[in-house]
Parts: structure tokens; C-alpha cells; sequence
């Protein structure tokens, strides 16, 4: 009798196991997709230009050193579409020589950026669509150029541009 209890409950166990893993796998996928979409869809950096433009020149726990490019010209959306348009008619070598002159003027300075748990990162979605899609801290690595827009002492935002 006491086999038939035993063997009973552990029946009924297995069979509310079982149908907890049945159609709600779909039902929650769905969702999932749902909210990964509608976050990727929201993802944008503030209008205004990045403080902070430069390499990752160290990492240590969620502190960054990021050599800062200073003096560098900020170029208007028009502006940077117009450099684009002039450039792609250059040669691979006479775009090198042309980014190589723009960085003459430009001095670097280390800067010292503490990334909250929670800062809003994106990263390119690598299509070469102009895309962008959420990052994770993992993604940033020494020698990655980044911008970073602050708000006071606070980080605002990372957009990993490139490694």
C-alpha cells in the first residue's frame, strides 16, 4: 500500500513538472522577443555631443581610463556627411594621410570615468546599417574607442564605436 502512495505522488509530481514546461515555453519566448525588440527600438545617445572622446587606455573593476581626445573638431551632421561624400572618392592611403592631419591637432588627456551599474551602453550592430543595439560591460576592452556622454560626474551614456 505504501509503494502504490509513494508511487502515486511521485507520478503526480513528475506529471506537474513536466506540464509546467509545456506550451508557456512559447508563450514566454514571445514575450521575451517582445521586450528585446521594443528596447533595442529606444536605443539613442543624447543629441548633443559626447564630453568624452577617446581609447580605453586602462580598465580596473568598473573604472576606465580613456585618453580623451581634446581639441578635436565637432562636426555638425551636415558637416560629417559632406567630409563623408569628399572622402569617397579619396584612396584608402590619401584617407589615412587626411585622418592623419586631423589628428595632428588634436592632444590627449587621460580621463578617469567611473560606469555605474546600469549606465546605458550600445555598441554598433556590426550590419553597417548605422544600427545600434544594447552593450553589456563586457564589451568594453582595453584599446576600444568610445564616447561618453556625462551628466555632471555621472555617466549618461557609452557608445562603444570601435576596436
Amino acid at each position: 500500500m505504501k509503494n502504490y502512495i509513494v508511487g502515486t505522488i511521485v507520478l503526480l509530481g513528475a506529471v506537474t513538472f513536466l506540464s509546467g514546461c509545456g506550451t508557456e515555453e512559447n508563450n514566454d519566448l514571445a514575450q521575451l522577443q517582445d521586450i528585446v525588440s521594443s528596447d533595442t527600438e529606444s536605443l539613442s545617445t543624447p543629441s548633443r555631443p559626447a564630453e568624452i572622446n577617446g581609447t580605453i587606455a586602462s580598465m580596473e573593476g568598473n573604472q576606465l581610463v580613456v585618453k580623451n581626445e581634446v581639441g578635436r573638431e565637432v562636426l555638425s551632421d551636415e558637416e560629417r556627411e559632406a567630409r563623408k561624400a569628399d572622402r569617397a572618392s579619396m584612396t584608402q592611403e590619401e584617407k589615412q594621410a587626411a585622418r592623419a592631419q586631423e589628428m595632428e591637432a588634436v592632444e590627449v588627456d587621460d580621463v578617469s570615468v567611473v560606469v555605474p551599474v546600469g549606465a546605458m551602453m550600445i555598441k554598433g550592430t556590426g550590419t553597417g546599417d548605422g544600427g545600434s543595439m544594447k552593450a553589456i560591460f563586457d564589451d568594453l576592452k582595453e584599446g576600444a574607442y568610445i564616447s561618453v556622454w556625462m551628466d555632471g560626474d555621472n555617466v549618461e551614456a557609452i557608445k562603444i564605436k570601435g576596436l
